[in-house]
């Protein structure tokens, strides 16, 4: 075989592609005698290398027969018959100990007397399946599965074949070999019995070629490896291949160029490896290009793999491609399940669930997103039911649609699927809002699509905005309205500012000036959550330019509002306090009984700080009854968590912590973890004060971490003071 090879002038890899085999490992034994070719594999290699004079069959039914210990006359074959087919295991294998321990388990089962065990090996196309089920089996036969060593490429290659392949392993001469694939499988289960085996079916096309290759009760480990799930196999343990963790990455990569040139070129190494996105296939093929070359640094490899556009062209080695395992898997699903593939290439975000991509797909989805997860294209995010797709297998699909997608269609796919991503954010969020339906549960769904499709919203904004064209800007209209609400509640500062900059683009670009009034308004309370309180008087002083030249009172009345918030964070509590009572009374000459019992709140703490403290009282009871009066049980929550810091300032404890309680009940039901944080706060107070000084430790110190946890550092700094004062006194220490 080596020298027919050799005389074409092919390498193992080129020929091992030609020959339709997944890797070239095998074909190395092959010729240099290690394990005997399957009939249908000396076929193939006849038939490519155009050898008509018979000598390959000749010489591989002559070592059939000397391998079976068979004289002319047909004597026994001899019990020491060794089957040793398994390839070498890559010497550079890296990572995977948990999935290892996996198989070395279920060995151990095996020699337990509990055998056989099957395990189907899954992942996405490049996850490394076949030189993880090799270095498997090889640790299985250390630890005592050694009496034979099957390794057979299934493909497409039919069971009864494959059966009869096995058999003649097994020393059973040709004419013995049953007819049938049922007979077959009945002869191979009675020649494997009690041996301690290692079976490796590769690259199965399905699960019925694959059951009639298992083996009866004994002591066999069969690894089974494929391009699908295999969901129909019972009874079989599973095993799923992701990318690698970036450690056990970054160390192949190390490994295939050496350790001069990965120690020299850290940072470089470390971004070849994140262009390749962990998936093993795409790194080994990184590593042979730089092994291949020399002279090239790591650091030219990985500007060229900058390029996403070319990316997978350079991810190509030889005969090893990214692009064409990806496409032998592609190939394989049907027409419109490769259409939904292809435009999931547009989804924003790092996950998707079935309504967006029956959105871009026009019809409901579901059955092809199992499909693609079966065939291994997607893979499973870790919120239950939502699906993922590769880094390296999304540029795939970014290829395959402008290829074979019109950019008319492409363009209506991904309006449709923005429209639908943004009216959803608007409508969830205004569902939160205080003077939305009260319904716990409408509130709670709403909540719950906004913090899963959060990532996507912000990235969809970004390429809205990016576009020059400005064909999805009507899209962006109205988002910066409701939105807020829940960025406010969840203190997501930086994406409130983020999305508010790029509405900014959007509206002016579009010479809106109302949609810019509500950005400049969205702008300047983002930059309040990340106390740039400056840059926020500056945010809403021009939106209320904005809003007063477009007739938005309303929003001016809010602005103003917000405004008197901005002053509170720069101490300016005398201007904070005019700013609210403009607010108070823009609401009453506009008739806005939330916004008025809002605005009567904020003004009470500018009173408070003013040291206004009967003033401040007023105005809390007048917000409760208003807030009460509304059903806005989160405002009135509000305005107790006021009053209790009010009370807390005025020595008055028992009040104070009833208030405390009152609020935080109401802030933890509705999830608003800033307000848990706050309230907290002056539970602790309350509690101090009365000397419950344990309690009130205890109270500081869940303070402490949500005050954390929403970013705000002066009250997370004050509490942290109080939390050690609490404990000195807990412990009778001044």
């Amino acid at each position: 075989m080596l020298r027919y090879r050799l005389a074409h002038g092919l390498s193992l890899r080129q020929l091992a592609g030609r020959l339709g085999m997944q890797g070239h490992g095998g074909l190395s034994d092959y010729e240099k005698g290690r394990r005997l070719a399957p009939e249908d594999l000396i076929a193939r290699y006849e038939s490519q290398l155009r050898i008509t004079d018979g000598e390959l069959r000749s010489l591989h039914s002559a070592a059939l027969a000397e391998r079976a210990g068979r004289t002319a006359e047909g004597a026994a074959a001899p019990e020491t018959l060794v089957i040793a087919e398994l390839p070498s295991a890559p010497a550079d294998f890296r990572g995977r100990d948990a999935e290892l321990a996996t198989i070395a388990a279920a060995a151990g089962e095996c020699l337990a007397g509990r055998g056989p065990v099957t395990v189907v090996i899954a992942g996405q196309p490049g996850a490394g399946k076949t030189t993880f089920a090799v270095q498997a089996a090889s640790r299985a036969i250390a630890l005592g599965l050694r009496d034979a060593q099957f390794y057979v490429e299934l493909g497409e290659t039919s069971p009864e074949t494959v059966l009869h392949r096995l058999l003649r392993a097994l020393g059973v001469p040709d004419s013995q070999l049953p007819a049938d694939a049922a007979g077959g499988a009945a002869m191979f289960r009675s020649r494997l019995a009690g041996r301690r085996c290692v079976m490796v079916l590769d690259n199965a096309r399905d699960e019925p070629q694959v059951r009639a290759l298992l083996p009866g009760p004994g002591p066999t480990l069969v690894l089974v490896t494929s391009r699908h799930r295999l969901t129909g196999l019972s009874g079989a343990r599973r095993v799923d291949l992701g990318e690698l963790p970036e450690r056990d990455a970054t160390d192949l990569l190390a490994d295939i160029v050496g350790a001069e040139r990965a120690q020299a070129e850290p940072e470089a190494l470390a971004e070849v490896v994140t262009a390749c996105a962990r998936l093993p296939l795409a790194v080994r093929i990184a590593g042979n290009r730089l092994a291949s070359w020399p002279n090239w640094s790591i650091a030219h490899l990985a500007d060229l793999l900058r390029d996403e556009q070319r990316r997978l062209g350079w991810l190509t080695a030889g005969d090893l491609a990214v692009r064409g395992a990806f496409a032998l898997s592609y190939r394989r699903v049907p027409a419109t399940t490769r259409r939904l593939f292809r435009r999931l290439a547009l989804a924003p975000g790092p996950d998707f669930g079935p309504e967006a991509a029956a959105v871009l797909l026009g019809e409901p989805a579901e059955e092809h997103l199992d499909a693609l997860a079966g065939a291994s294209l997607l893979g499973l995010a870790a919120t239950p039911g939502r699906y993922r797709l590769h880094d390296l297998l999304r540029l795939y699909a970014a290829e395959l649609l402008d290829e074979e997608e019109h950019r008319h269609d492409r363009e209506n796919a991904e309006r449709a699927l923005f429209d639908w991503l943004f009216r959803n954010a608007r409508s969830n969020a205004e569902a939160i809002a205080p003077m939305a339906d009260p319904n716990p549960e409408a509130r709670a769904t709403a909540l719950a699509w906004l913090d899963t499709e959060a990532a996507g919203v912000l990235e969809a904004c970004r390429r809205t905005a990016v576009r020059t064209d400005g064909a999805f800007d009507s899209l962006f209209r109205g988002l910066t309205q409701g939105i807020p609400w829940y960025y406010d509640l969840r203190c997501r500062w930086p994406e409130m500012v983020e999305v508010a900059e790029l509405a900014m683009a959007v509206a002016e670009r579009a010479g809106d000036l109302s949609e810019r009034a509500y950005a400049h308004s969205m702008l300047g309370l983002g930059r309040i959550g990340q106390h740039r309180y400056r840059a926020a008087v500056e945010s809403f002083e021009a939106g209320l330019a904005d809003a007063h030249a477009t007739g938005l009172a309303a929003e001016e009345a809010e602005l103003y509002g917000r405004l008197g918030l901005a002053y509170e964070g720069l101490g300016r509590y005398g201007e904070a306090e005019a700013s609210h009572a403009d607010h108070v009374h823009r609401c009453q000459a506009l008739g806005d009984r939330w916004g008025e019992a809002a605005a009567v709140g904020r003004r009470s703490h500018a009173l408070r700080m003013l040291g206004q403290h009967s003033e401040a009282a007023i105005c809390l009871r007048r917000a409760l009854s208003m807030r009460a009066q509304l059903g806005d049980e989160r405002g009135v929550a509000m305005a107790e968590y006021r009053f209790s810091a009010l009370r807390n300032d005025q020595g008055r404890y028992d009040e104070a912590l009833r208030r405390a309680d009152r609020a935080l009940a109401v802030f933890e039901a509705h999830d608003d973890r800033w307000g848990s944080a706050v309230v907290r706060f002056e539970l602790g107070r309350a509690l101090a004060g009365l000397g419950r000084f344990a309690e009130a430790a205890a109270s500081y110190r869940t303070a402490v971490k949500g005050l954390d946890q929403v970013g705000e550092w002066q009250r997370r700094a004050e509490a942290a003071s109080a939390l050690a004062q609490a404990q000195a006194h807990a412990l009778g220490r001044r």
